[in-house]
């Protein structure tokens, strides 16, 4: 029985994550997690608090679920240009496809920062800090492979990579095409001839 109450709760929590993403913290209600997650109030409450703790939660699941994925791919990728068609199709796929609600869920929280509790800004911060380290050590290994001239300076560069990242998220949200992700994907290519 253990396993199947973790399992529903972990359905529930997709739900919530999939809510705060597509609507963010204060355009989503407490009828609108209920209604998504399939549970009531007091179910709510008793198993995930209140509605920031929720986000909270929701903000870590999206992370290992989404976020560990990339940077995966990053630090099993055997060539630079591997690890860059990997990543950014799979970021693609995530921003785009049809059951998520699109674009990053990190993203979306951190255009709101100013306003967020201390202990999400630090989930925020924690996120895309993962991010940049996962692209800098990426480009260290393609320095060292020689695929990547030494004079790069990796730490910059990482932090261009986490900005386009970033901003392929917004893109996604307002114009929702492949196309325009792609543009932009494939010219990362030309930051490195």
């Amino acid at each position: 029985m253990g396993r199947s109450k973790e399992f529903v709760r972990e359905e529930a929590l997709r739900a919530a994550m999939k809510t705060f993403w597509s609507k963010g913290y204060d355009g989503t209600s407490i009828p609108d997690l209920m209604h998504s997650m399939g549970i009531s109030r007091s179910s709510l409450y008793e198993t995930f608090g209140d509605k920031q703790s929720l986000l909270n939660e929701a903000a870590i699941y999206y992370s290992q679920l989404v976020g560990e994925k990339r940077r995966s791919i990053l630090a099993n990728a055997k060539t630079v240009k591997e690890g860059l068609t990997d990543y950014f199709r799979y970021h693609r796929e995530v921003a785009l496809a049809e059951n998520w609600p699109g674009g990053c869920l990190i993203t979306n929280l951190s255009i709101y920062y100013a306003y967020l509790d201390e202990e999400t800004k630090t989930l925020v911060m924690e996120s895309m800090g993962k991010l940049e380290e996962a692209f800098y050590n990426f480009l260290e290994k393609g320095k060292e492979t020689g695929e990547l001239s030494s004079t790069l300076n990796s730490r910059k560069t990482a932090r261009l990579l986490l900005a386009i990242n970033h901003g392929m998220n917004v893109v996604s949200r307002v114009k929702g095409e492949s196309c325009f992700l792609e543009d932009i994907s494939e010219s990362i290519f030309h930051l490195f001839t």
